[in-house]
């Protein structure tokens, strides 16, 4: 700003303060009306600093070479505070006004959202501005990247388009060859339910959410019956908590991957679940390596963590009087959690996880004939908990059927002892004693409660763990605030500006209101130094908007692109004025068509 300042003798003494409603004020006597002199443009100057005294209103600064800004705008001096320089009033940024106080060399200087207008600094300026007006770099580039995995599709003659039933569209195939995979035919592959299986991300038709849609082949025991029964079973059952979409009910519990419907087309079973997107399996995640080599043991706190998320989905489900029946390392979807601070924990050094379990009902459904009673179905859950445990703990897949099916007692005890002194080495009793408990032959499995008892001392470092997310998440969403206030107002300028439709008409022509948000647009986005070039100052705009979106009663300056015309209105005009245009143009807008 101080090059419009230096310059502006170029500009007319014509200067119009405009009012809502009542047009242009009178025209100030000049003896020239195409320039004027430097002491007058002081004069100008000065009397637009003390017209906006008011709470909120223009930028002041009398101690930077002793006098006022010009034509109400912020100082060009920077205040540097930890290598970042800040512009303008600290009415929204007092922490930033404090810590520029401390500094005794540092001119008392009101201060506001950081400025980029410093090329030296831009790289600081930059991540100051995305950080207090959307997500962090972090967190952007991890949403991104699940919006880009959620955007994917299969070619549009993918012959496995075919597999999917018609009330869903933008398939894209799950499995882990369908990304090199080149055959023209469509290929299953056989899954741990023991049936040829595909798994597809598709879009619904009814309501146009994302679902994970699994489809099994060649099963002949099922029949809709079987499916409404087991549906039944699962969604009028879950303490009052059912959930109603428009692709189903589901068992609601943040620990289990959510279950709408299974259905039967195409001669085969369906199964429709929540979709998270950039979800992989527990066994994925650290125990499947591209040089064929296994897991490695996991930290004592990651483990503690997963089991605590595990044990308060089986809980769930054993309090409905239902059984898990799928606890397994691929059948445990695991996502990547707090991306903001990315505490390390052991030798992988990763972030908290977060742990769903997944494909609850499908074995119901399948082995439906040859249900066992609930009791032993739930101690085979404890069971698989165990395996899952020793698994994290060992580095090595273990599955219940390894340890269990075929082998006597004494057998199963010979083959667990050498697991079970690895772990009592290495991590500390009160973990031992937990897998033991699990996996001792001899004695059935503890229940779900027991083991929920035994380990409350540990829930409250996982419940500490998420009021920390929650709160690092707030924060991020006050970005998205303040992202979407701009975004809305921004909007509004693009609808109503220089609209060609409304040319002839004079609310909407040079010398109409709206000629006012034309200049205002200007101001705001089209800012350019003494040479002509442009000046990309995104704290000028960022503060414009905000008290836009205040109706702050600080005056501007708004000159026109001649510069023959000078207005003399305040943000609360212009946002009257925005206001007004944008619901009259919304009056007389064409609605949009709605899908039924």
């Amino acid at each position: 700003m101080d090059e419009i300042t230096d310059n502006v003798g170029g500009l007319s003494l014509a200067a119009k303060e405009w009012r809502p409603g009542q047009g242009f004020a009178p025209t100030p006597r000049a003896s020239s009306e195409t320039s004027v002199t430097a002491g007058a443009a002081r004069q100008i100057s000065a009397g637009s600093a003390e017209s906006a005294g008011s709470p909120g209103g223009a930028w002041k600064n009398d101690a930077v070479d002793g006098r006022s800004s010009s034509w109400g705008e912020p100082p060009s001096q920077a205040v540097d505070v930890n290598g970042t320089h800040y512009f303008g009033s600290a009415h929204h940024h007092p922490s930033a006004a404090q810590s520029s106080l401390n500094d005794t060399n540092t001119p008392h200087t009101n201060t506001t959202i950081p400025s980029n207008h410093h090329q030296q600094h831009r790289t600081q300026q930059r991540s100051t501005l995305t950080n207090s007006l959307s997500l962090p770099m972090e967190e952007y580039h991890h949403y991104r990247e699940l919006s880009l995995h959620s955007a994917r599709e299969m070619e549009p003659n993918d012959p496995r388009h075919k597999a999917v039933p018609p009330s869903f569209c933008r398939a894209y195939c799950l499995d882990h060859r369908s990304e090199n995979d080149t055959n023209t035919t469509i290929t299953q592959q056989r899954s741990s339910f023991g049936y040829p299986t595909s798994l597809f991300r598709v879009t619904s038709t009814t309501d146009g959410n994302l679902y994970c849609l699994r489809r099994i082949d060649s099963v002949r025991c099922v029949s809709h019956k079987i499916a409404q029964t087991v549906m039944h079973q699962w969604l009028s059952n879950a303490s009052g908590r059912e959930k109603y979409t428009a692709g189903g009910g589901g068992f609601d519990h943040p620990g289990v991957v959510q279950w709408y419907k299974c259905f039967l087309s195409q001669r085969a079973v369906f199964f429709v679940h929540q979709y998270h997107a950039g979800a992989v399996t527990l066994r994925e995640r650290f125990f499947s390596h591209a040089q064929g080599q296994g897991g490695v043991p996991l930290p004592e706190s990651l483990i503690w963590s997963c089991l605590v998320q595990l044990v308060s989905a089986i809980r769930a489900v054993h309090g409905n009087n239902l059984a898990v029946r799928s606890l397994q390392l691929n059948h445990i979807l695991c996502t990547q959690e707090n991306i903001m601070s990315l505490n390390s924990s052991g030798p992988y050094g990763l972030p908290k996880l977060r742990l769903r379990i997944n494909c609850i009902g499908i074995i119901d459904v399948l082995e439906f004939e040859a249900r066992k009673g609930l009791e032993e179905l739930q101690s085979a859950d404890m069971r698989a908990l165990g395996c899952i445990l020793l698994s994290m703990t060992t580095g090595t897949e273990i599955n219940v059927n390894d340890i269990y099916r075929n082998n006597t007692t004494q057998q199963q005890a010979q083959i667990l002892m050498e697991y079970l002194q690895f772990v009592q080495q290495n991590y500390s009793r009160e973990l031992y004693m937990l897998v033991h408990s699990l996996l001792n032959p001899n004695v059935p499995p503890s229940g779900i409660r027991a083991i929920a008892a035994s380990m409350a001392m540990r829930a409250f470092d996982e419940l500490d763990g998420a009021h920390g997310s929650i709160d690092e998440y707030s924060s991020a969403l006050m970005g998205i605030y303040e992202s979407g206030r701009a975004l809305r107002l921004i909007l509004k300028l693009a609808f109503v500006n220089e609209r060609p439709e409304f040319g002839i008409d004079k609310n909407w022509s040079e010398s109409g209101d709206c000629y006012i948000l034309k200049l205002f647009r200007d101001f705001v986005f089209h800012q350019a130094d003494g040479a002509g070039r442009p000046v990309l100052d995104l704290g000028h705009v960022v503060s414009c908007l905000n008290k836009l979106d205040a109706a702050d009663e600080e005056k501007i300056v708004l000159a026109s692109r001649t510069g023959k015309n000078v207005l003399i209105v305040s943000f609360a005009d212009v946002a009257w004025c925005l206001e007004k245009a944008y619901q009259e143009l919304c009056n007389n807008s064409v609605p949009i068509p709605t899908m039924a």
